[in-house]
């Protein structure tokens, strides 16, 4: 059964269990996606995120961190996909990344997170993302291919360069397969790509331009923190209700 909005029924509070990595996905040279299998099918929504926690040298006990999914809920299965990010000097994402193989057992517990779209939620839908805030709206579109559902998404995706975009592949993928889907990347480090539609840092004209082709009556913003709040301002200055607005900010 697939998880729908408006049915979320109650559950026991997540506990630690171990998942063993079954696949490695290289998305760009310090991203990597992971599949893990864990012993049950897992019941999450689109949009969640998993704590991962490892032990460190030094540390008298395993550091957490919180990874969203990139993977669709349906068709429901053991194995889920987290998306991580190699954090420079970070004391978890770069082992992730770097030092995970096929086969290595972590902890893992969830799901957890608010950040979630179904389309009970309706639409449209404008999705905007940088870096790694691509992954939990990764999770959406994935979720409506795999749903059938048809309501419009339109996301817009910052990037440093072409070789910097995660899920590159699959996004143009899923872009020729569904016309309810529309992607406008742009880039901030390369000014002749044509990939990109745009060659700056997402901006209030941006915003406000994708927002209108989109009609978009709801929408979902990831990414560092003064990205979120930059763009969340400007689609209420536009006149979204704030309630129509949800967010997840990116240390």
């Amino acid at each position: 059964m697939s998880p729908r909005a408006g049915d979320r029924p109650r559950r026991p509070a997540p506990q630690w269990a171990l998942a063993r990595v079954v696949e490695l996905l290289d998305e760009t040279p310090d991203t990597k996606s992971l599949r893990l299998e864990l012993d049950e099918p897992q019941q999450y929504l689109p949009g969640q995120y998993y704590n991962i926690r490892i032990p460190v040298e030094g540390r008298p006990r395993p550091i957490q961190r919180a990874y969203s999914l990139g993977s669709s809920p349906i068709p429901e299965g053991r194995v889920i996909e987290v998306g991580v990010k190699a954090v420079p000097g970070g004391l978890v994402s770069p082992r992730l990344v770097f030092e995970t193989h096929v086969g290595d057992e972590l902890e893992v517990r969830g799901p957890y997170g608010t950040f979630t779209w179904t389309e009970e939620d309706g639409g449209p839908v404008l999705l905007v993302g940088a870096g790694s805030g691509i992954v939990p709206l990764m999770a959406m579109i994935r979720y409506q291919a795999a749903r059938g559902t048809a309501i419009p998404m339109h996301l817009l995706y910052s990037s440093r360069r072409r070789d910097e975009v995660i899920y590159l592949t699959a996004l143009e993928s899923l872009r020729s397969e569904h016309e309810w889907l529309r992607v406008s990347h742009t880039f901030t480090r390369d000014l002749d790509d044509p990939l990109a539609r745009f060659h700056r840092r997402i901006d209030k004209e941006m915003v406000q331009l994708v927002a209108r082709e989109a009609e978009a009556q709801l929408a979902y913003i990831c990414g560092p923190p003064e990205l979120v709040d930059d763009v969340e301002r400007t689609l209420i200055e536009s006149g979204m209700d704030e309630q129509r607005i949800k967010t997840e900010k990116y240390d």
